[in-house]
């Protein structure tokens, strides 16, 4: 053994014990295979970037195109976009109440538009009598964008005050 390889063996090892040893060789290895992995994902990086704050309904659909268009795994594509398989095969169950609920909902608002969706939705629970969920009811609003804007508030127009008076002399 040369003396140069000696000291970098020494800087290296110098003063572990075997199970230190050891451990440092299983971190190696973990690195060296982490690393391979994130090189497989690389090419994946230009197509597939993290979905933030994006419904996962759209991040769904990204998906299921990059596993088409790009030709990259199911894996791959759910832990890019941050959702999990089962999300990905799931089919839903198409409901025919759903499109009885958007009939309502088109009627109500079509009716008098300055309804929000509590006054609809109250008017189907109460008057009309169907036990809908609200959160069922409100997917279906929001599907239809049948959101009014927030208009904002009117702001009274003021006179501008006198100046104050500037005296003439102390008292």
């Amino acid at each position: 053994m040369s003396s140069a390889r000696f000291y970098k063996w020494r800087s290296k090892y110098g003063g572990m014990n075997a199970s230190m040893m050891a451990r440092m060789k299983e971190l190696e290895a973990e690195n060296k295979r982490l690393k391979k992995m994130y090189a497989a994902m690389i090419p994946c990086n230009g197509s597939i970037s993290r979905a933030v704050g994006i419904r996962p309904s759209q991040r769904k659909e990204m998906a299921r195109w990059a596993v088409t268009n790009r030709k990259v795994s199911i894996r791959l594509a759910c832990a890019a976009f941050a959702i999990s398989q089962s999300c990905y095969r799931y089919r839903p169950k198409l409901c025919d109440e759903n499109a009885q609920i958007a009939d309502w909902l088109l009627l109500l608002t079509r009716r008098n538009r300055s309804r929000g969706f509590g006054l609809c939705f109250l008017y189907l629970r109460n008057v009309k009598g169907f036990g809908w969920n609200h959160k069922r009811v409100y997917r279906i609003w929001r599907e239809l964008e049948l959101n009014m804007r927030i208009r904002p508030k009117k702001r009274l127009v003021r006179e501008k005050p006198d100046a104050l008076a500037v005296p003439k002399a102390a008292n």
